[in-house]
């Protein structure tokens, strides 16, 4: 697996944290996938007494473990504040759940301390797979499922090809592929992966439609390697004209490629990282 772009992580959660506010009205996307994140969990059998949720966002995935393992504690951590702050709005929430502002990369939790770990449309925003993936493995007790959606290569196209007829800087993300996630799973020393993956279109009416929708759940370019300067309006121009030729029948597609994980904890990893203490989010 070739190293990946480094990220800003800063801009990172400061994206999230604007989109906080109004996230759940652009997350149509993010809502299914962890729909069909969450049937996957029907099919295991598990008795979870500790679940954490990486990437946990406005709380879609630490609702949907509450409703089916009400006995459980789970914990949703995020990068972005804003986005925990949510929760205590919910009426599902109650006061003395965890909501934990923490790099995904640095878990603050004691290794094998949690019983189930998931994650929803979160992978993608590491730069670090055999880094997050070795945190993973060490809060994993032996036997805990990994449950994970990220995005495949092949996800935004229409958003790449139309910035390559503007200039040849990076304006979309890498996104790895299965088989290279499922490497670093194994890499990682969790257990038996099950890599798959499947392709989901949404179209627009409009080009700012579409845009709004990807920048209202905090997408950007945060890679390192950015252009530094400001995008001039003639580019700005030619990649919007660029991106509304693409459309079929008067409607801009744009495309997903769902990438599905599941490993297992082993109670073993190669990360040896203290553990912190938890912080719930103010």
């Amino acid at each position: 697996m070739s190293a990946l772009p480094s990220f800003d992580l800063r801009r990172v959660r400061d994206r999230f944290n604007r989109a906080a506010a109004d996230y759940d009205r652009h997350a149509a996307v993010q809502r299914e996938i962890g729909r069909r994140l969450d049937e996957r969990f029907g099919w295991l059998k598990l008795d979870p007494a500790r679940i954490l949720d990486l990437g946990s966002g406005t709380g879609q995935m630490v609702r949907a473990m509450r409703q089916r393992y009400p006995q459980a504690d789970v914990v949703g951590l995020d990068l972005a504040e804003n986005m925990l702050r949510c929760l205590p709005r919910r009426r599902w929430w109650s006061p003395h759940r965890a909501a934990v502002v923490a790099d995904m990369h640095a878990l603050p939790f004691v290794g094998g301390s949690m019983d189930a770990v998931l994650s929803n449309f979160a992978v993608q925003w590491s730069d670090r797979p055999d880094v997050l993936f070795g945190e993973v493995a060490r809060v994993c007790a032996s036997g805990t499922p990994f449950a994970f959606t990220t995005l495949g290569p092949d996800s935004l196209q229409e958003i790449r090809r139309a910035w390559a007829e503007v200039d040849p800087s990076p304006h979309v993300h890498q996104f790895l592929d299965m088989h290279d996630l499922g490497d670093a799973l194994v890499s990682a020393m969790l257990a038996d992966p099950v890599m798959d993956r499947e392709t989901l279109t949404v179209t627009y009416p409009t080009v700012d439609a579409l845009l709004a929708d990807l920048r209202g759940v905090g997408v950007g370019n945060a890679q390192t390697g950015r252009s530094a300067g400001m995008t001039g309006p003639r580019a700005w121009r030619r990649f919007r004209d660029a991106l509304a030729d693409q459309a079929v029948d008067g409607r801009i597609p744009l495309t997903y490629e769902i990438v599905y994980g599941l490993a297992w904890g082993t109670g073993v990893s190669p990360v040896a990282a203290p553990a912190h203490g938890v912080v719930p989010a103010g």
